[in-house]
C-alpha cells in the first residue's frame, strides 16, 4: 500500500519529507532575506486529538459539537482519516457515533493518544516553525491566506493533508503519530509496508512536523505538472524545492531534499555525472513513469548510477535548474515561476552547466 497524502481539492498523491534540525552550512542560505519580522501571521493549530480522543467516554453530543465548530475539518477527518473510517461509514448517524466510541475506547487507539501525547505535551516549537514559514509565505504569495492547522490521529494512515477550510482559505491535518522518532518501531504496529522502509523512517521525527507541512502547502500551491517527460516533472519538484527553500531560508539543503549528509554530498560531487545519466541516456524526455518513479520521489537508489547513489536525483538536479534560472533571471517572483509551464524554456533559458 503507497501512503497517502490527502488533498480534498486535488486527490491522494504520496508524500515523504524531511528535518528542520539537521546540521550544514547555511551561511549562503541566510544572506539577504527579506525581512518578514513585520508580517503577522496568525496561525490557528488545534489539537483535535485532543479534544476527540482524551476522554474515553466522550458522549454523542460531544462529537456532534465537534462536527458542527470544526465541520470542514470533521467531514474530512471522519471519512477519510480518523482510524477505522472505512468501517464507521453506515447510513444511520446513531450507529455511526457508537462505532466511533467503540474505536476510541480500542486500547490501541488509547496506546497510540496516549504516545502522541508522551511525545507532543505541547507545539510550541511547532508553532514557531509554522509561524516563520507562513511568513515568508505571505511575503512570496501575498493573496495566499495562511491555513487552518488540525493536529489528529489517523492510526498510521496520513501523512500531512490539505483540505479546503472554506473558498478562500485551505486547511492542514497532521497525523502526530507519523513522527513518533527514527526509532519508533513502526514495523511492529504497521506490518510489511513500504511507507515505513528504513531509508524513509530515518526522517519520521518530530522535529520534522514543519518541514512536511510546509511541502503539502506548497504542493498544493505549485499544482500538477505540466507535462509526464521527465524534464517536466523535474523542473516541477525543482520549482517546489525552491519555493520550500525560500519558505524555510535557514533550512540545510539536507532537508530540502530528505537525504543524509553523505547523499547530498555524493549528488554534489557527482552532479556531472548525474546530469550525463540523463542526457547521453536520452531520459530527459522519457514519459514513462516504471523507469523515471525512483529518480522523482524517494528510493534507496537511482537505477543506473553507482550504489552509492540516493533516489530523486532528478528532482534534485531539477533544483539546481530552477536555481540557475532564477539567479539568471531575479526579477522572477515565485508565483510568475509557478506560472512558466515551459520546461525546456527554463533549461534552455537557465544557462545550467554542471560544474566540472
Amino acid at each position: 500500500m503507497i501512503f497517502p497524502k490527502l488533498s480534498i481539492k486535488i486527490g491522494l498523491c504520496a508524500l515523504i519529507v524531511a528535518s528542520f534540525f539537521f546540521s550544514g552550512c547555511q551561511s549562503e542560505k541566510t544572506t539577504n532575506l527579506p525581512d518578514v519580522s513585520g508580517i503577522k501571521v496568525d496561525l490557528d493549530i488545534t489539537r483535535f486529538e485532543q479534544l476527540l480522543f482524551a476522554d474515553t467516554a466522550i458522549s454523542a453530543p460531544a462529537i456532534e459539537k465537534l462536527k458542527q465548530e470544526h465541520p470542514a475539518f470533521a467531514e474530512v477527518y471522519f471519512n477519510y482519516v480518523f482510524p477505522g473510517a472505512e468501517d464507521i461509514v453506515v447510513e444511520d448517524e446513531e450507529q455511526q457515533i457508537k462505532k466511533m466510541q467503540a474505536i476510541i475506547r480500542h486500547p490501541r487507539t488509547r496506546w497510540l493518544y496516549d504516545t502522541v501525547q508522551q511525545i507532543f505535551p505541547d507545539l510550541s516549537q511547532v508553532k514557531q516553525g509554522l509561524t516563520s514559514a507562513f511568513q515568508y509565505g505571505k511575503y512570496y504569495f501575498p493573496d495566499k491566506e495562511t491555513p487552518k492547522i488540525y493536529t489528529t490521529i489517523s492510526d498510521f494512515g496520513y501523512f500531512p493533508f490539505v483540505y479546503a477550510e472554506d473558498s478562500l482559505r485551505d486547511g492542514i491535518g497532521i497525523s502526530l503519530e507519523m513522527f513518533l522518532g527514527d526509532t519508533f518501531p513502526y514495523m511492529t504496529y504497521t506490518g510489511i509496508n513500504n511507507a515505513f522502509s528504513d531509508y524513509l523512517t530515518r526522517s519520521y521525527n518530530k522535529d520534522y512536523v514543519v518541514r512536511r507541512t510546509i511541502e503539502v502547502w506548497v504542493d498544493d500551491i505549485a499544482g500538477p505538472p505540466s507535462g509526464n517527460r521527465l524534464l517536466d516533472l523535474m523542473i516541477h519538484n525543482g520549482k517546489k524545492l525552491f519555493i520550500l527553500e525560500s519558505l524555510m531560508p535557514t533550512a540545510p539543503d539536507t532537508v530540502i531534499m530528505d537525504y543524509s549528509s553523505i547523499d547530498l554530498d555524493w549528488v554534489k560531487t557527482n552532479e556531472k555525472q548525474i546530469w550525463y545519466h540523463f542526457t547521453t541516456n536520452d531520459m530527459l524526455y522519457e514519459t514513462s513513469m516504471r523507469k523515471l518513479q525512483k529518480f522523482l520521489g524517494p528510493s534507496p537508489s537511482s537505477p543506473g548510477m553507482p550504489p552509492e547513489a540516493p533516489g530523486n536525483t532528478a528532482s534534485w538536479l531539477g533544483w539546481q535548474i530552477v536555481k540557475a534560472y532564477m539567479h539568471s533571471h531575479p526579477e522572477t517572483t515565485l508565483p510568475q515561476l509557478l506560472d512558466l509551464k515551459d520546461a525546456q524554456l527554463i533549461l534552455d533559458q537557465s544557462g545550467y552547466r554542471p560544474p566540472r
